[in-house]
Formats: C-alpha cells, sequence, structure tokens
C-alpha cells in the first residue's frame, strides 16, 4: 500500500513538473512573440534643401492653407493597394503631418524658380498674392506611381481669384516607402512648376 502511494507520489510529481515546463515554455514563447515592432519614420522633405534669401526673391506668395483628405491625416504611409482599397501602416509613419512636409517640400521647390512661399505669420502685406491648396489625392499606387491630385487658389487684389485644377503622376522608381517618397517629392516639384507659371 505504501509502495503505491509512493509510486502514485512519484507520477503526480513528475505530472506536474511537465505542466510547469509546458506552462514556461508557453510563457517564454508569448514573450518573444510580443517583442515591440521597429518603427520606421519618414520626411517627406529634403533635409538637404537650402531656404531662399529674401533678398533674391522675384516673387512672394502667402500660403493661406493646405487641406487634405483623411486618409493622410494619419501618421501611418498609406499605399493604394487596387482600385478601391487603402493599406494604412502601422510601422511605417510619418515624422511629421504630411501638411507640413508637403508645404517644406513646395517651399523649397518654389525657390528654386526664385519664389518665396512663405506661412501668413511670417510675411504681413495687404498686396500679397495669397496661395490656397486643396488636395484631393497624394498616394503612391499599385501601378508604380505616386498620383497628385487637386486645386490650388492664387489671389490677389491686384488680379482677383484664380482656380487651377492639377494631377500629377511621378514614377516610383523602386520598391519600398523611400522610393515612394522620393517619387512624391517629384509630384509636389511638377506642382511648383505649375504655381510659378500661374502666377
Amino acid at each position: 500500500m505504501i509502495m503505491q502511494f509512493t509510486s502514485g507520489l512519484a507520477f503526480l510529481r513528475k505530472q506536474a513538473l511537465q505542466v510547469s515546463v509546458l506552462v514556461l515554455t508557453f510563457l517564454l514563447m508569448q514573450g518573444c512573440t510580443s517583442a515591440p515592432t521597429s518603427l520606421n519614420y519618414y520626411l517627406l522633405h529634403s533635409t538637404n534643401s537650402m531656404p531662399l534669401m529674401h533678398s533674391a526673391a522675384q516673387k512672394v506668395i502667402i500660403l493661406d492653407k493646405i487641406t487634405l483628405p483623411e486618409y493622410l491625416k494619419q501618421r501611418g504611409l498609406v499605399y493604394q493597394t487596387s482600385d478601391t482599397n487603402l493599406h494604412i501602416s502601422t510601422r511605417h509613419l510619418w515624422a511629421e503631418p504630411v501638411e507640413e512636409g508637403v508645404t517644406k517640400v513646395l517651399t523649397s521647390a518654389l525657390a528654386d524658380k526664385k519664389v518665396s512661399l512663405n506661412r501668413g505669420d511670417q510675411y504681413l502685406n495687404e498686396e500679397s498674392t495669397h496661395l490656397s491648396l486643396h488636395i484631393e489625392d497624394f498616394i503612391s499606387t499599385y501601378e508604380g506611381d505616386v498620383v497628385f491630385s487637386g486645386q490650388y487658389t492664387i489671389s490677389s487684389t491686384a488680379n482677383g481669384t484664380s482656380f487651377h485644377p492639377f494631377k500629377f503622376k511621378a514614377t516610383i522608381e523602386n520598391d519600398g516607402f523611400s522610393s515612394s517618397i522620393k517619387a512624391m517629392r517629384n509630384a509636389i516639384t511638377q506642382l511648383a512648376l505649375h504655381v510659378d507659371q500661374s502666377l
């Protein structure tokens, strides 16, 4: 009887040890799978661009506002996966709001045309020319390009208000978000040329 009790106790200890090992292994595996994923942050503008000296500007315009579609107000980079679907990344994020990035790239691209783009709080002049930008789409697509479309308005006391619809495409040279962002910069540069010609 004692022999049976002892062997039964040994069996229970062995079972308890096996269960403990299984639980510990499971917890370790959970710890490995729930490790934080790395996040990648991207700038739309290039840090290599040089600001335009105000004295070198041939034209000065005031940027009143930029309006964006809802999907560009997210932190995650957006990619169009089909004619109807978008993917918003949770690991590839903008380092700054898209509106700020667009402003910086547009300012730099216009500076190359000797046009100074300023915010209203930076430059006050009642006779200034004003620019408002309404973006409808600004997205990398499954077809291998960036689509940039919308409308901008130029207004001044001397010339009134004019409306300019636009749609530009820029080819994405390689896979990945970095190449998409370079194509986005190229699309904004096309817009800057269009704005310069409209002034």
